[in-house]
């Protein structure tokens, strides 16, 4: 890969799950990367080290809940690589839960990983998007979102769910904002893949559950249970498809991951449909024209 080819990639929660699949694809393609983590010694011992150099990966400890942490880590990456091309937004963690059982602090400390820490990285990495020319057709901003963010008829997942609509909304309304720039934005809507994402450590549980949501209980239970560790999407496959989505000339706004994402998507679709024809009738008469 020629210098002119070697783009810069910033990518958050790096340590594991997609994030460290990405990182390491990437570096094996010959690209430059910045990857965070909470736990920078972690992050560089997972690392395929055989792919790393000092001139083409950075690791970064990053507080993404921290606005002067984040500000910081993309200070260091483009004193390292003088600019950034793409961003992976991949941190984030699941919360299983009705809102009736979560605390104040378990719902917000979901939408402050999952939505606050991107509009911190977006809005530090602006100035330095804007102004690169690097990439012939723009910089790329790629958030990782979920199959949940389109949606949310999943017990339990109520408070995820609207972290990730939140993030989609986000994105929607970035990609306007930034259209004039040339600065290309896209929302990833994995289905079930073959990661930790559905461990204890990446799906939280509510501290004080209530018995009589047992309903609730059982497909929690059975995600962590049954479907953790059998899930048919192959996170390596994934990974390959993100990277070339947001390397290609003109990336689309969604891109629904995995045969089951897109499956769900088509019946919310659907869903939506009927229910415009359903009050197609009632709804047209609110004009004052009418």
């Amino acid at each position: 890969m020629t210098q002119k080819d070697q783009k810069v990639f910033y990518i958050t929660g790096a340590s594991k799950g997609f994030g460290l699949i990405l990182v390491n694809q990437l570096l094996e393609r010959g690209f430059n990367v910045a990857a965070t983590s909470r736990n920078k010694e972690q992050l560089v011992n997972v690392i395929n080290n055989k792919l790393v150099t000092e001139e083409n990966f950075l690791p970064l400890q990053v507080d993404l809940t921290s606005d002067e942490s984040v500000k910081k880590s993309i200070e260091d990456t483009i004193s390292k690589f003088t600019r950034i091309d793409v961003i992976i937004n991949n941190a984030g963690y699941g919360q299983f839960g009705t809102i009736e059982e979560l605390t104040d602090k378990e719902v917000r400390d979901n939408f402050e990983c999952n939505l606050f820490g991107v509009i911190s990285v977006v809005r530090n990495a602006l100035p330095h998007l804007r102004t690169n020319k690097f990439f012939a057709n723009g910089p790329r901003i790629i958030n990782i979102s979920s199959i949940a963010g389109f949606t949310g008829s999943f017990p339990g997942c109520s408070i995820y769910s609207s972290t990730k609509f939140a993030l989609e909304g986000l994105t929607e309304g970035l990609g306007a904002d930034l259209k004039e720039f040339g600065i290309h934005v896209s929302s990833v809507k994995p289905g079930y893949f073959r990661t930790s994402f559905l461990e204890k450590d990446s799906m939280a549980g509510p501290a004080n559950p209530i018995k009589e949501y047992t309903a609730v209980r059982h497909v929690q239970e059975m995600h962590q249970g049954q479907i953790n560790g059998n899930q048919s999407g192959d996170p390596e496959k994934g990974c390959k498809v993100i990277i070339d989505h947001a390397l290609s000339e003109n990336p689309s706004t969604h891109l629904f991951l995995g045969p089951d994402s897109m499956k769900y998507a088509q019946s919310k679709i659907e869903s939506i449909q009927n229910d415009i024809k359903t009050n197609h009738e009632v709804a047209s008469s609110t004009d004052f024209s009418q």
